[in-house]
């Protein structure tokens, strides 16, 4: 990429002048050293008994540590054995490593220099080291006398796929369990308490007593919504003298429009959501909310799961498309995308590499992608099984090129519909205005713009922020704020064309005839294999794969047939895979704490039975996750007291045996959406749309490569809604949600970290955000409790942040606190009611989930 894009202009010159007298200067010795030019570097001449002693005391320990561990006579990565003389002559799959009298052109040294292949994959060797081997091989790789072969040292053989490896737990069928009996039934509400109970008693242990009402309408509030319940739903629920109110309760919250923001929150930290492409631009996905949109909508529609991944993956290949199937398939579009790759074919083969991961770990529990440069070196997944599974992708066309046209062409769909003219001519007429106004600013600084600026101007989130520069000099405050204006308006014209023209980012394929897949050696696509087929992991002993291309022939029906696959009820993965993580959105962690790994080196299941009883009740709902949900949140074992036990602490530390309910720290977008509603201002009516831009500090914008560039302005009615909605920009991340450990959306996030770090207080004491929202919650506190009250105030502050009736003695402790603030410090009543609404969202009762 261009040199002026990583340095200022005032040392553009001189960095360019010393990177190419580099690159020269290093061909020269290049150049030097094969022809034996410089004297210093010419191979040196050594009697026999001098090169076997340079073989055995510098080569040998070289190819122990770097080489052997891969080429050796058990597993021979490439085909290619580097224990033996003989076997380096005759090397792998592409050719002998050395030709006799032809050391300089050898492809071990070669491959050592990464001029090809790159050995060893691990990094590359030292100078010295490659000298060392250069100047063997120019010896005529002399070998130690009497040794035929070297010792590799242990070498762990990759698993084979057989009988033994096949009857690995996951990958038999689930069995649906007869609940076992339990000697304390009294406690046992469901079939799931007793799977629990049973291995609570075995261990000695006893379940914690059930938490109490206010606690736990609070917990299943975070836990099915994401959201706090207010003072008065707490008060309403505790007093309720109804016996099934709990039970009313449970049903009320799944049925809620807001669950789906919160399950489908879970759902795109899985799939590595984000609404930019990464890399030094990290430009826009067009349309990608849409995407968004439809997990929320399809979580809670309550959408079969077996539907909802048909959908994403194939939901333009199922017999009659519609725009939500085809909408889903925003699911391939939401990787990276390196828009200036150095090796194109590379960077085409890790966008496949991304969707065969993501896939296969999300959906399956597999990691898959493990095999993509040998057989995986723990579990039985050979190398020819990763390209298999790549295989039903490799038709899908690459996201883009280069341009934004291109991405438009290779990755948007429209949908067209019978047209309401007039809605149509408006909107053209106001797109064509807001066009005619960014063109003719654009002519008028045209001529200013230096070479490099021209290159920039061809990305449109550049534009703004050229014109900005422009202020002051060739343009006037008022002719930079009509651009930012009409480009604002032109984003929101393409955002919401008229009902008869629909665009989506979605997947798009060649053709119905896909090319040829490989098997890519070391996974360098430069260097082919022999060609496979499209198929599925053979541990499984999947069936054999059937490919009816769709009616429309815009592609292969190869992603069909996976789908289908993935989504049977005779998968082993499938249903485990999902009941699992939806255990772990209720407990904190799953019952294979491995959530996306169900291999050889994953976590095996705490409760085995249990587990598959989830999957198999999953499957018996159709698919549906509510129910299976309900059940889970009508149990005792949901409901148990998260407090101490110091006996049962002791046998079971990390509460393996579910002994008591795991106490949790909010996650980053419940804090935000939480100190939205403590200060009675979180917009809960609008849902669904274009994400929205929360002020993010100036500070934070200064850390771009081009400071502001992609992050817009909304309204205050906007940066008030729920933070799912937020716009998620991979090099932008919102301090709070950064702080909190929102989830990293560059890989599939399986369970999100739960730090404890010195921003995350100093951020909720000190940040413009958190002081702006303690204001706003003084003010509003302040509208219904008269300024002289401040035991009113300081108790609804406390009811708006705990949700519960407040001691006397905590709100003596406020007033003094307050009454100290107006003394000493001379604050007014708002600002020191402020500071105390500050202090409140900072408590650990707020941040916490018990």
């Amino acid at each position: 990429m261009p040199v002026t894009r990583h340095f200022g202009r005032a040392i553009i010159q001189p960095v360019v002048v010393a990177w190419v007298v580099t690159i020269l200067v290093s061909q020269v010795v290049h150049h030097q050293i094969v022809s034996g030019q410089d004297d210093t570097l010419a191979i040196p001449t050594m009697t026999e008994q001098e090169a076997v002693e340079h073989f055995e005391t510098q080569v040998k320990p070289i190819l122990r540590d770097k080489c052997l561990r891969c080429h050796n006579s058990i597993e021979a990565s490439g085909s290619l054995n580097l224990t033996t003389r003989t076997g380096i002559l005759e090397g792998g799959d592409s050719g002998p490593a050395l030709v006799e009298g032809q050391a300089e052109d050898s492809l071990l040294l070669s491959a050592i220099r990464y001029d090809a292949f790159e050995m060893p994959p691990t990094g590359k060797l030292s100078d010295a080291q490659i000298r060392t081997i250069q100047i063997w091989l120019h010896q005529g790789m002399p070998w130690s006398p009497g040794e035929e072969a070297l010792d590799p040292g242990h070498i762990h053989k990759a698993p084979e796929v057989n009988a033994e490896s096949k009857a690995w737990w996951a990958f038999q069928p689930p069995q649906k369990h007869v609940a076992p009996p339990v000697r304390q039934a009294e406690w046992v509400q469901n079939d799931i308490d007793r799977f629990v109970l049973q291995r609570l008693e075995e261990a000695g242990l006893r379940p914690n007593p059930l938490a109490d009402r206010a606690t736990l309408i609070r917990r299943v509030y975070y836990s099915v919504l994401g959201l706090p319940p207010t003072y008065q739903q707490v008060q309403d629920f505790v007093q309720d003298p109804d016996p099934m109110a709990y039970e009313k309760l449970v049903d009320q919250v799944l049925a809620s429009p807001h669950y789906g923001e919160k399950w489908g929150r879970f759902w795109l930290d899985l799939v590595r959501y984000s609404e930019t492409n990464s890399f030094e631009r990290d430009g826009d996905k067009p349309f990608v909310w849409k995407y968004r949109d439809y997990v929320i909508r399809s979580f809670n529609e309550d959408k079969p799961y077996d539907r909802f991944l048909l959908e994403q993956l194939a939901g333009d290949e199922l017999p009659e498309p519609t725009i939500e199937t085809v909408t889903a398939t925003g699911y391939f579009r939401l990787g990276q995308w390196d828009d200036e790759p150095a090796d194109p074919k590379l960077a085409r083969y890790d966008e496949l590499d991304d969707m065969v991961r993501t896939t296969s770990e999300v959906m399956l529990g597999l990691t898959v992608g493990c095999a993509r440069c040998h057989d995986h070196k723990i579990d039985p997944i050979p190398m020819k099984d990763y390209y298999g599974l790549l295989a039903f992708f490799e038709n899908i066309r690459p996201y883009g090129v280069r341009s934004n046209e291109s991405v438009e062409e290779a990755s948007v769909r429209t949908f067209e519909f019978p047209a309401d003219d007039a809605a149509k001519a408006k909107h053209q007429t106001e797109l064509e205005r807001a066009e005619r106004t960014l063109a003719a600013i654009y002519e008028k600084v045209k001529p200013s713009f230096e070479a490099v600026e021209h290159e920039e101007w061809a990305y449109e989130e550049n534009h703004v922020r050229l014109i900005k520069q422009r202020l002051g000099g060739v343009l006037s405050e008022e002719e930079v704020r009509r651009f930012e204006r009409s480009f604002n308006r032109r984003q929101q014209l393409r955002n919401s064309p008229p009902n008869n023209d629909v665009k989506l980012l979605a997947v798009k394929e060649r053709g119905p005839v896909a090319e040829p897949t490989h098997l890519m050696l070391r996974g360098n696509p430069h260097v082919l294999g022999d060609q496979v087929e499209p198929s599925f992991p053979s541990v499984l002993s999947p069936p054999p794969v059937t490919v009816h291309a769709p009616a429309h022939q815009e592609s292969t029906g190869r992603r069909l047939a996976l789908a289908k696959w993935i989504a049977s009820s005779e998968n082993p993965l499938t249903a485990r895979v999902i009941a699992n993580r939806i255990w772990q959105g209720y407990f904190e962690r799953g019952l294979v704490r491995s959530a996306s790994d169900y291999g050889f080196q994953g976590d095996r299941p705490t409760h085995p039975e249990l587990l598959d009883w989830l999957a198999v009740r999953l499957v018996e709902h159709q698919w549906r996750m509510k129910p299976l949900q309900r059940e889970i949140l009508l149990s005792n074992t949901f409901r148990m007291s998260s407090s101490m036990n110091d006996a049962a602490y002791a046998l079971d530390p990390n509460n393996d045996k579910f002994w008591r309910y795991n106490m949790r720290r909010l996650t980053a977008e419940e804090v935000r959406d939480s100190i939205l509603a403590a200060a009675g201002h979180l917009n809960l009516d609008k849902m669904f749309g274009p994400s929205i831009f929360p002020i993010m500090p100036q500070e934070v914008l200064a850390g771009q490569s081009q400071p502001g560039s992609g992050w817009g302005q909304s309204s205050q009615e906007d940066r008030d809604r729920r933070s799912i909605y937020i716009k998620s920009k991979r090099s932008l991340v919102l301090p709070i949600m950064k702080n909190f450990d929102v989830a990293e959306a560059d890989f599939s996030c399986p369970v999100r970290f739960n730090t404890t770090q010195p921003t995350q207080a100093l951020g909720m004491l000190n940040s413009e955000f958190t002081n702006t929202e303690a204001q706003r919650m003084a003010q509003n506190i302040l509208k219904t409790i008269d300024v002289s009250d401040v035991s009113g105030q300081v108790a609804e502050a406390l009811r708006r942040t705990t949700q519960r009736t407040v001691d006397p003695e905590e709100i003596q402790k406020g007033v003094e606190f307050v009454h100290r603030l107006r003394s000493r410090d001379g604050a007014d009543p708002q600002q020191a009611l402020a500071r105390f609404c500050l202090l409140s969202i900072n408590l650990n009762e707020f941040l916490f989930v018990r």
